[in-house]
């Protein structure tokens, strides 16, 4: 049985490292933007430069202007030359540059700018902190968008333990690691292995979140699709059932995400031979998928 969901990005958004922790982490208090950028042209001092130059990065992200948000930080990546060698607000630059790069599927820029933070923040606060923590986990998301499953697991295993003893075992932050350790061994078709992390994952999200959570919705899809492939049909059915429920409260009745569950859905029933029932979620995940195109 081929493996659905492959092609659909699974949201982690725990995991978007906060600017301001980042600027807090560098021993920065952040400014009002406007202000800041006010003062811009009269600065003349690089740390003033550069906290300017951030913060222009960091209200163009928030405004979804990646393009704009990359010109701020690659001037303030330049600006970091004038400092000590290993200076942690370099990391903080390449870590947020990388974090917009990722979102403009600039996936190998990416991977570099993280890999050159890391470093960073390895010498800087130390290979178990939680900033090298935060690294790796970017790292891996980068790889596993690219379908490079098997590299990004070893960066899943190093962040994990180090959410664990820093945040706790029921942190959001160490449940979303399960999730990714957990879709990794499904993309590898290690459905077994899958199963556990995907489950712990789901009970950490519902315990802090609720039952009406996208991300407890994204967890179950992947345990349903990993009961589906192991024959647990009626697990895969339950499970699957309340993820369309939660989808159709969070994304809506026409979203993408909740024809996914619909089809998914809909192949364990065929599996189950309840055909009829079948038969109402792929017509309506076929209806969702036509509106899709039409609005496009």
């Amino acid at each position: 049985m081929p493996v659905p969901g492959r092609n659909r990005a699974v949201r982690y958004p725990e995991f978007r490292v906060s600017i301001r922790t980042c600027i807090f982490r560098g021993g920065l208090l952040a400014l009002a933007a406007a202000a800041v950028l006010a003062e811009a042209p009269k600065a003349t001092d690089p740390q003033i430069l550069w906290q300017t130059l951030l913060t222009g990065g960091v209200r163009a992200v928030a405004a979804r202007n990646y393009p704009g948000a990359e010109e701020f930080l690659l001037k303030a990546l330049h600006l970091t030359e004038q400092f000590p060698a290993g200076d942690p607000r370099t990391g903080t630059t390449l870590n947020t540059l990388g974090l917009v790069y990722r979102e403009e599927r600039k996936f190998g820029d990416a991977e570099k700018a993280f890999e050159k933070a890391m470093d960073i923040f390895e010498k800087a606060y130390g290979p178990d902190s939680l900033d090298v923590g935060n690294i790796s986990y970017n790292v891996a998301s980068v790889l596993m968008a690219e379908g490079r499953y098997d590299n990004a697991l070893p960066y899943i295993q190093k962040s994990q333990p180090i959410y664990v003893r820093i945040l706790g075992p029921q942190s959001l932050k160490a449940a979303g690691t399960l999730c990714m350790a957990g879709e990794v061994y499904r993309y590898q078709k290690k459905f077994q292995a899958a199963e556990v992390p995907l489950k712990q994952c789901a009970d950490v999200r519902e315990e802090a979140e609720g039952i009406e959570s996208a991300d407890l919705g994204d967890a179950l899809y992947s345990l349903g699709l990993v009961y589906t492939q192991l024959g647990r049909f009626a697990l895969a059915d339950s499970t699957l059932k309340l993820t369309e429920k939660i989808r159709e409260l969070t994304s809506g009745v026409t979203s993408p995400e909740f024809a996914d569950a619909l089809e998914a859905h809909a192949a364990v029933l065929k599996s189950m031979n309840r055909e009829p029932e079948a038969a109402r979620e792929d017509t309506m995940a076929a209806a969702i998928r036509r509106l899709g195109k039409r609005t496009k």
